[in-house]
Formats: C-alpha cells, structure tokens, sequence
C-alpha cells in the first residue's frame, strides 16, 4: 500500500509539473492511454454561445481547426454535455464503454477528456484521482494564461497557440478549398487620449467592451488574444482572404458604433495570412507594418500584409496611440 501511495504522489507530482494546459493535457492523454484496457483517448475544447443555449462547438485536441468540426464521438459528447456539471463518469452503449473527465469549473473554454475502453477497480481509483489533480491544475495553469483583466487569452499564450496551428497545416493534406488562418493585430486609436481624458479606471473599462466585443463578433473556432496596452490579437481560422477581410470589417464597424464610456472610438487593424515557413515572430511583424500603414493612412481600417507594396517603407512619424 505504501509503495502504490508513493506512485500516487510521483505520478500527480509529474503532472503539476507542467507549466501549460497544452503539455498537461497531452501527458494526461499519454498516460491514459497506456492504461490496460483503454484503446483510444481524445480530448476536446467546448464552447457554448451564451445567447443561444443550444449553440454548441466542439474543437478537438490536439488542434482541429475546421469551424464545423464532427468526429465519431460528436454525438456521444452532445448526448453527455448537457447532463455533466464536471467530474468523472462513465458511459455504456452497444458500441462499447466509456470515461469522461469533464473539467467545466473555472475554466474557458470547458474540456473534456474521454476514454474509450474499460479499466480494472484500481485503474479507475486513480483516474478519479487524477481527475481532481488536471481540473485543478487547468484551473491554475487558465489564470495563468489569461490576460487579469480582458480574461482573454495573454502574449504568451499566443506564441503557443501560433506554434500549433503552424503545426496543424503542415500536417493537413492539400485542400482545394484555400482556406486558412490568418492573424491579425487591433489597435484602439487614440487609447491615450482617453486615458489622458477620462483616466486609467475608464481606459479599463474600454478594454473590457473592447474584449466583449471580440468575443461576441468573432467565431468560437478563433482565437482572441490581448497582446499588450491596447493592443489586441485575433487568429480567424479556416477562411480565405474574402472572409478573414469581412470578418475583421465586420468587427471594425461594430466598434465604430458601440457606445464606450468613454464616448465613440475607432480601431486600426493589420493582417497577414499564417504561412507555415514563417516563423511566428516575423508573421506577428508582418501583421504590425499592416498595422502601422492603417495607422499612417487614417486609422479605422483594415490593412493586410500582402496588399502593400512590397518596396514600401514606413514613412514619417504618425502617433500610434
């Protein structure tokens, strides 16, 4: 008994080692699945539109990036999410037997980690065991990675998230439909003016419409960022240039007509397509010069990369803030 308690606490002790949901949630998968009896693990990322409580998007992990995402357990987790309020639970049917690790507490977006197979009583003692460890330690590792006051996802988690979907195309098979990922950086204009103004506690609160903004407009299958200051990032996936254009348009005139506390402001946005040979850094700069032309030439538009000249160069000062 003692040595099986000992195992317990190296096993938990190896898992709040990690330092991101990402490495977490794959060693859990790793370790699941050389359980005896267990044939296969997935894990996935639930989003529910607060508007419409029947609006359900499932993306799996690790990353699928198609924005009507369905697999073989599709309808298992539709059938078991609106019964669950988080824990471990199993599931029987005429295809076989399942667990579910549903982790709903605190976390956003919610995660689900479901086995297939069927373990012994003591296999199952310890998934319940490390079931409270990974709920606990995403619940941490999710403060962690969100921006204190948007809760929006923070800079470092973006460098993580721009790695993955690099990952992702590289992987995927030739599509015909040209469809792919684009990241784009959004600058509220004159953010300085209104702290200058109004002052810091206003300034916040025009962040926080700011975000709800975000998350409202763009899809649950984008990723919202708050990149620094006033700045914000968005990565609108699975579209052409046509749609990631008119869902940043979309977005951009919706800020022009909400009514912030501090009065009508404006946002300058810039654009480039995630090209899997380019490293992230250089897509986020690409990004930034589109910025910084939307900045030199009026603000309260939209730039992409690829539509400047290439022998352009940034010329005279403007105030970007």
């Amino acid at each position: 008994m003692n040595k099986e308690i000992k195992n317990a606490f190296e096993l938990s002790a190896a898992f709040l080692a990690h330092k991101t949901i990402q490495s977490l949630t794959h060693a859990m998968m790793s370790y699941f699945g050389s359980l005896d009896g267990i044939i296969n693990v997935a894990s996935y990322e639930i989003f529910t539109d607060s508007s419409k409580t029947d609006s359900v998007s499932i993306r799996r992990f690790p990353l699928t990036l198609d924005e009507n995402y369905r697999d073989s357990n599709t309808e298992l987790l539709l059938q078991f999410l609106p019964t669950s309020h988080g824990g471990v639970f199993t599931l029987e049917n005429k295809d076989g037997h399942w667990i579910f690790l549903d982790v709903v507490k605190d976390v956003k977006p919610r995660r689900v980690i479901m086995l297939y197979g069927r373990v012994d009583p003591d296999d199952m003692i310890t998934i319940e065991g490390l079931y409270q460890v990974y709920a606990n330690q995403v619940a941490l590792l999710d403060s962690k990675e969100r921006d204190a006051l948007t809760h929006l996802s923070n800079r470092q988690t973006l460098a993580l998230t721009l790695n993955d979907i690099i990952v992702f195309y590289r992987n995927r098979k030739i599509r015909e439909d040209l469809k792919y990922s684009w990241v784009a950086i959004l600058d509220i204009d004159h953010f300085k003016h209104i702290n200058d103004q109004f002052g810091h506690l206003y300034g916040d609160e025009v962040l926080l419409h700011f975000s709800y903004l975000m998350e409202r407009i763009f899809r649950h299958t984008d990723f919202l960022f708050r990149y620094g200051g006033e700045e914000f990032v968005v990565i609108i996936n699975n579209c052409d240039e046509k749609g990631a254009t008119l869902s940043l348009e979309r977005f951009r005139e919706s800020v022009r007509i909400y009514d912030f506390p501090s009065g009508k402001i404006t946002v300058s946005i810039g654009c480039t397509m995630i090209d899997t040979i380019v490293p992230p850094s250089l897509l986020l700069e690409r990004a930034d010069r589109a910025l910084y032309h939307a900045k030199n030439n009026g603000r309260n538009q939209v730039v992409l990369f690829n539509e400047l000249e290439t022998n352009t160069s940034p010329g005279g000062d403007v105030e970007l803030f």
